[in-house]
């Protein structure tokens, strides 16, 4: 690719991030957002057909409309649904993948409000169950909508989640193949957990205390950082549990939420396995 080819990308891409940062600074909404890339690429269509006798021209002009186009499909999903008007994160009582391990599971219930009547109702009649409540601005949205297509690829999460598990067990327990058939399975932060409550299962220590844990590992007992850590904060204190596991990736996060919560729970970070299991032997002493 030549230096006009680059210059005609960058110039494209500039292009794009001025509209995009407009509609984040709610400046302009998703329709003139989208309007704006539209009429862009019907300009340098029409600038395709003018220079069609100007080779070096055309290869300029495409490599713009190439990636405007690319982009224009990308942010498009912005009208592929309904934007939602509030998200909201429900309390879910914590669970534990094997009985009596003492090591809890924090998921999170997440719903999408559309409209207002939904919201009252959701107020009304799970108002005790309300953790957080967001209103949604464009920047929001944008986020919402970024989310919803990673979500796409939440089963492939889940898949590398679940292998990482076994892998790092160095067996595969009918327990565990059930677990990752839950419906409710969404991405890879039970992946400490659950590697725990296997080596509890094998008797690599003993655990008479309740503990939540949450966190994402590779193969290797590597633990990465996870979403929702003011909702889990909020559901571990809300169960009575009294001691917490997270992520090191988390920590300086965690920090800031537990000291405007108030909470009343000890939380650990750690950053591999070892760490975790080293840390539910000290609290047992």
């Amino acid at each position: 690719m030549n230096k006009s080819n680059i210059v005609a990308g960058i110039l494209s891409i500039l292009f794009y991030f001025v509209f995009l940062l407009l509609y984040l600074q709610d400046a302009i909404n998703e329709w003139v957002f989208l309007s704006v890339l539209f009429f862009g690429l019907l300009a340098l269509l029409l600038s395709l057909i003018v220079f069609r006798k100007k080779r070096a021209s055309q290869r300029e002009i495409s490599t713009a409309l190439i990636l405007l186009m690319l982009l224009f499909s990308y942010e498009f999903l912005l009208l592929g649904y309904t934007t939602p008007s509030h998200l909201i994160n429900l309390y879910v009582e914590p669970t534990e993948a094997i009985e009596d391990s003492g090591i809890f599971l924090l998921p999170v219930q997440v719903i999408t409000i559309r409209n207002k009547h939904d919201l009252e109702e959701i107020l009304t009649s799970r108002n005790d169950d309300v953790l957080t409540m967001t209103k949604l601005n464009n920047r929001k949205i944008y986020g919402y909508k970024n989310r919803q297509i990673l979500s796409w690829f939440q089963k492939a999460l889940i898949e590398e989640s679940e292998n990482n598990v076994k892998k790092y067990l160095g067996q595969e327990d009918e327990w565990l193949n059930q677990f990752f058939k839950r419906e409710q399975i969404s991405g890879d932060s039970a992946g400490l957990n659950l590697v725990l409550n296997g080596l509890y299962k094998q008797g690599q220590f003993k655990n008479e205390i309740p503990i939540a844990v949450t966190g994402a590992i590779n193969e290797k007992g590597d633990v990465f950082p996870v979403d929702y850590m003011k909702e889990k904060v909020q559901i571990t204190e809300r169960a009575s549990i009294p001691f917490m596991i997270i992520p090191s990736g988390n920590a300086e996060e965690v920090a800031e939420i537990q000291n405007k919560l108030k909470a009343n729970v000890e939380i650990f970070a750690v950053s591999n396995v070892d760490e975790a299991i080293q840390i539910i032997n000290d609290l047992n002493k």
